[in-house]
């Protein structure tokens, strides 16, 4: 797909976690992107500017808008920018890049996403894209976070859940005790992975550490997608 370089109107902006944004933009109707892609955001800031790259959530047949779930750091560049944002605010974005991309040509059974905080927002675009188009194929995510007040849009998964049989939602908690499953997604791997593809995003410790056990399990380095965040 062609890279352009375009205008975004904030249209929603609202705090999901302590510490995640959500934000949306309004853009052109000509705008395409495929799931699991990312754009750029230019953020100027007395008189510094800086481009910052956000994977998008909203899958591609959403057209005219570009979701987003940012990460906000106490006193970051982005972050500061983003809390002031109101809704009226435009930005100038280019994309789209990536090539974590959705294997439409895999005849896998079983595709398996993993992903921690914002990394899942790059799944999400491919879960919402993929499990309606292939039924017959299952799909599970193994979304982590540190404690259950973290889990932003628990909702929009279960009802994707709810909706399709072949997808299957796991919420695991790093940080504290219920009764749904504890650790980091990693933990969790599927003993056979035997015809399985995964999809790994989130920060490169947990990216490189998932691949090494997926390999060390037998899987081969081709059937392993990632998207690091450093």
């Amino acid at each position: 797909m062609a890279i352009q370089t375009f205008t975004g109107t904030v249209v929603e902006q609202k705090m999901l976690t302590d510490d995640v944004l959500f934000l949306s933009l309004a853009i052109p109707e000509t705008f395409s992107f495929n799931a699991g892609q990312f754009v750029t955001i230019k953020i100027t800031q007395e008189g510094v500017t800086r481009l910052k790259s956000y994977s998008i959530f909203n899958p591609p047949r959403q057209r005219g808008k570009l979701d987003f779930c940012v990460k906000i750091i106490t006193g970051g560049f982005a972050s500061e920018e983003f809390k002031r944002t109101k809704i009226g605010d435009s930005f100038e974005l280019k994309g789209p890049f990536g090539h974590f991309l959705f294997d439409e040509k895999n005849t896998s059974s079983e595709q398996w996403f993993l992903g921690a905080g914002t990394g899942v927002a790059p799944l999400y675009s491919m879960l919402a894209e993929y499990v309606p188009q292939f039924p017959q194929q299952k799909f599970v995510l193994l979304f982590g976070v540190r404690e259950q007040k973290n889990l932003f849009y628990d909702d929009i998964f279960k009802m994707l859940e709810k909706k399709h049989p072949n997808f299957t939602y796991i919420p695991i908690l790093s940080r504290a005790q219920w009764l749904g499953k504890q650790g980091h997604v990693q933990d969790h791997l599927p003993e056979d992975v035997s015809g399985k593809i995964f999809y790994v995003c989130g920060l490169k410790e947990l990216v490189l550490q998932t691949k090494e056990l997926l390999v060390q399990k037998g899987v081969a380095l081709d059937r392993i997608k990632s998207e690091r965040y450093d």
